[in-house]
């Protein structure tokens, strides 16, 4: 596998030789995480629409995959060609052209497409016009993690809560199962992850870095309560599936009790306690 200093060589000489690209920032260089050996650029260039083609098949070594994330998401990549590519020897390369306005807001964080793939370190090596100011932030910062609810959001996202469980038992009721696991990795999963996020920074009395896409949450949760989410993750039978909504059930009561106590407000008790007993309905149906 090529080291990073031959990585860096090869993309700042492609860039070099070609007049479109203007500028070369390293992005998301930071923390360096075993087993990922990717490689983040942003090239701010000065003719967007030739990056819409290959422009980059023949240029850092055996290409195995490419993948047009813009082309794909395109509400995520506004102004942004993204070429995701893999190679043989085992590198990685992203690279997102775009023009000095996009890369801009892009840096101030003012792009409306804010998400967790997009790294937050950035460090300016290459700029041939003198196009942009200094660009250098080496510590990242997007997955620190700081608030706490106003009461109408939590009220809101408590009901919200309980609507998808209920959806998610309905789904394990009738046995569709990609539907009932739909709910559960994604509507009931990011309601109960930004429950746990802002237990996790009430109960630290500090920002927290739960990593991206909260992997360091083995890391910063109470052990107690970590082992409870790792039963979350179900495996295909129904008995399983409905341990795995009783361990977020419970979870999801654990955390919100306690940060509806530090935040001064009422934990919805009722509202939890009459949705339980209406899916625990559903269930006795199924069985009659």
């Amino acid at each position: 596998m090529r080291s990073e200093r031959e990585i860096l060589e090869t993309v700042l000489d492609a860039a070099r030789r070609d007049d479109t690209v203007r500028a070369v920032i390293r992005t998301d260089l930071l923390p360096v995480r075993d087993y990922l050996y990717t490689w983040n650029f942003c090239f701010v260039v000065n003719d967007i629409a030739r990056f819409d083609g290959d422009v980059f098949r023949s240029c850092f070594g055996e290409r195995i995959l490419l993948f047009r994330a813009d082309r794909n998401y395109p509400e995520m990549f506004p102004g942004v060609k993204a070429h995701l590519m893999v190679f043989r020897d085992g590198v990685t390369l992203v690279i997102h052209a775009m023009d000095a306005t996009a890369f801009l807001a892009r840096f101030d964080r003012k792009s409306p497409a804010e998400n967790v793939w997009i790294g937050d370190t950035y460090q300016k090596l290459l700029d041939k016009d003198h196009l942009l100011p200094e660009i250098e932030r080496m510590e990242e910062k997007q997955t620190i993690f700081a608030g706490t609810p106003a009461a109408e959001e939590f009220d809101g996202i408590h009901r919200e809560f309980w609507w998808v469980m209920k959806t998610f038992a309905e789904y394990t009721l009738r046995d569709e199962l990609p539907a009932s696991m739909f709910y559960l990795n994604n509507a009931v999963r990011d309601l109960l992850n930004r429950m746990i996020r802002w237990y996790v920074f009430l109960k630290a009395g500090h920002p927290v870095d739960l990593g991206i896409l909260d992997s360091r949450m083995g890391e910063v949760l109470d052990a107690d309560l970590f082992r409870l989410y790792r039963k979350t993750y179900p495996g295909p039978e129904e008995s399983q599936i409905r341990d795995a909504f009783e361990a977020v059930a419970e979870l999801w009561g654990k955390t919100g009790r306690y940060v509806a106590a530090r935040c001064g407000y009422e934990y919805p008790e009722e509202t939890e306690s009459e949705m339980a007993a209406f899916i625990r309905g559903l269930r006795a149906q199924k069985k009659a």
